[in-house]
């Protein structure tokens, strides 16, 4: 049996008090029952030796032993069960019931030297006579003489106490069975009482256990005394708190993750170690990360970005923050803010805040080398204008001369005039956007329109332009007639400038499930892959020097991309070097017939 359990200690306990109660009733029981048994015992020997007073005195006047007195005082002692004795004052027994004479002196025996002394005396002891332990009374006889009182011996009664401890042993038996059987009683009840009073503590206990797994729906059933009943409803209402606390935890981790999986910058949390506390989906989509590295794991198993693992370690080391911008792989730019989290032990971790800027560093770029580009691309044929100027203001000049000087200056003002009305009609474009005005019409009529407008320059250059687009079911788009003729006039114009003579143009329409494609094709000089990206740049060029000798103010396909996606389609090109160039544009179809 453990200890350890509540009912067994209660069992233990109510069992020990049970035990000392009944050893102390027992205790108590034969204390009394014996005195009570000395006390029956002194008056049986009190009254046997009250009545021999008058005969004793008479004995201890006379001179010598009265046998007559001898058997009087054996029929005495047998009929009384008592042993009677009569002692002179000089200790001389004069006769005894049991014992025959002559006895031995008995003058300093206590209980007749307490008679002699005070009239009455009482011993208990073994008698060295019988040898049995026996429980002695004598009582002084006197008579009076002159002014006083003469003792003349005493009557001693004396009972063997052999009688009265067979009684106390049969009423001890008698108690001790009462005692036994009381004690098993006690002690059932006193299990049943202990388990009775535990059992609530157990299935608390329980309850509680299940609380500290996280069942805190379930609830105790108030059991059992108060205290035990207020301790349940106690358990209940904190099981019920920590579950609206929980849910509140719940609810607002739920949000946070929610809110960090919908943010596009990417957010990791580092403790001191470096060791991952979160990570959202963002921020393993900028890392090249199939799925978030998990809360305790290590950032640089499964990455190596130098950058970020320097400025993140000085953050843990000075507490100062850092932003700065990092080219991760991939050719991605990432911009990093991190900042360092105190902590309750004084070491702190740190938030990592990523930001894919690579678009806007490329947006940036573009507007860099635009400005270069506009700059480069006025420059030069204002240079030229105010070269001829300058010549033609010198005097002395034939007529020839100023002439050609007159149509160079011609030449280089249309193409300032061509390049500053691009870029005001690709500035109009973009300030119109999803603002551009459209209606339904036939994607054959302004690719026609266009084709048509160009023919003439094809034929001079050479070129053979084919258009593919019929003039009855045609596609219908919703579109604005002007932008998309001058569209594909910038395609069907710069196909013919980047294509030899001999070679082929040839622009076709078709219809797909999404909407209409209107390809336009070239068998010119092509273009390297790693120009395709940027062709659609303001004045971006292949080949600046090839571009110029063409006559292009670098705006065309610039226009080309932002009147496609003004009609909220979309225009992209394929192209192979030697072998030519497709420009594809795609328009959603118009929803009236």
């Amino acid at each position: 049996m453990s200890f350890d359990r509540l009912w067994t200690r209660l069992f233990g306990s109510f069992a020990a008090v049970l035990v000392l109660i009944l050893g102390a009733a027992a205790w108590t029981g034969e204390v009394r029952i014996r005195s009570f048994q000395t006390e029956e015992v002194e008056a049986r020997l009190e009254t046997a030796a009250d009545l021999l007073l008058e005969p004793a005195a008479i004995a201890f006047e006379r001179d010598g032993v009265d046998p007559t007195l001898e058997r009087r005082i054996e029929e005495l002692g047998r009929a009384t069960g008592l042993r009677l004795t009569f002692v002179r004052a000089n200790g001389e027994v004069l006769a005894d019931s049991e014992s025959p004479l002559p006895l031995a002196n008995h003058a300093d025996r206590p209980e007749i030297q307490g008679a002699l002394r005070t009239g009455r005396g009482v011993e208990e002891r073994r008698s060295a006579t019988t040898g049995h332990a026996t429980h002695y009374l004598a009582l002084r006889v006197e008579r009076p003489d002159g002014a006083g009182w003469r003792a003349l011996g005493c009557v001693r009664a004396a009972a063997e106490l052999s009688q009265m401890e067979r009684a106390l042993a049969a009423l001890h038996q008698g108690l001790a069975l009462g005692a036994l059987l009381a004690l098993g009683l006690g002690l059932a009840a006193s299990a049943r009482l202990a388990r009775r009073l535990a059992r609530p503590r157990e299935t608390m206990t329980r309850e509680a256990r299940g609380f500290a797994a996280g069942e805190l729906e379930r609830r105790i059933a108030p059991r059992g005394p108060a205290e035990t009943r207020e301790l349940a409803h106690t358990l209940n209402a904190m099981a019920g708190a920590l579950a609206e606390r929980v849910q509140g935890e719940r609810a607002a981790r739920a949000e946070l993750e929610t809110i960090l999986a919908s943010m596009a910058e990417g957010v990791v949390a580092v403790d001191a170690d470096e060791r991952i506390l979160l990570m959202n989906q963002a921020a393993a989509r900028l890392f090249g990360l199939a799925a978030p590295i998990g809360a305790g794991g290590s950032l640089w198993h499964t990455l190596r970005f130098p950058e970020l693992e320097s400025e993140l370690r000085c953050v843990l080391a000075d507490g100062a923050p850092r932003h700065v911008d990092a080219v991760h792989a991939g050719g991605r730019t990432l911009a990093l803010s991190i900042a360092p989290v105190p902590s309750s032990a004084r070491r702190s971790g740190a938030v990592v805040l990523l930001s894919d800027v690579t678009a806007v560093r490329q947006i940036e770029q573009v507007r860099v080398d635009f400005v270069a580009n506009v700059s480069h691309e006025l420059r030069t044929p204002l240079s030229a204008v105010m070269g001829a100027l300058e010549t033609l203001d010198e005097s002395g000049q034939d007529a020839p001369t100023r002439a050609r000087f007159l149509e160079l200056a011609m030449r280089n003002a249309a193409r300032l005039k061509a390049i500053v009305n691009d870029l005001l009609d690709l500035s109009a474009i973009e300030a119109q956007g999803s603002a551009l005005p459209l209606e339904p019409l036939s994607i054959a009529e302004p690719l026609r329109s266009a084709a048509a407008a160009l023919a003439g320059a094809a034929q001079k250059k050479g070129v053979l332009l084919e258009v593919d687009a019929p003039r009855e079911d045609a596609p219908r788009v919703a579109g604005n007639a002007q932008r998309l003729e001058q569209c594909f006039t910038n395609l069907i114009a710069n196909a013919i400038q980047y294509t030899p003579a001999g070679g082929r143009v040839s622009a076709s329409v078709r219809s797909t499930r999404d909407g209409v494609v209107v390809a336009v094709a070239d068998t010119g000089i092509g273009m390297p892959p790693s120009a395709l990206p940027r062709v659609f740049e303001r004045f971006y060029r292949v080949d600046r020097g090839r571009g110029r000798d063409t006559g292009g103010t670098g705006l065309g396909l610039a226009l080309v991309k932002h009147i496609v996606l003004a009609h909220g389609g979309q225009v992209d090109v394929t192209s192979e070097e030697g072998r030519g160039s497709t420009f594809t544009v795609r328009l959603p179809r118009s929803d009236e017939a």
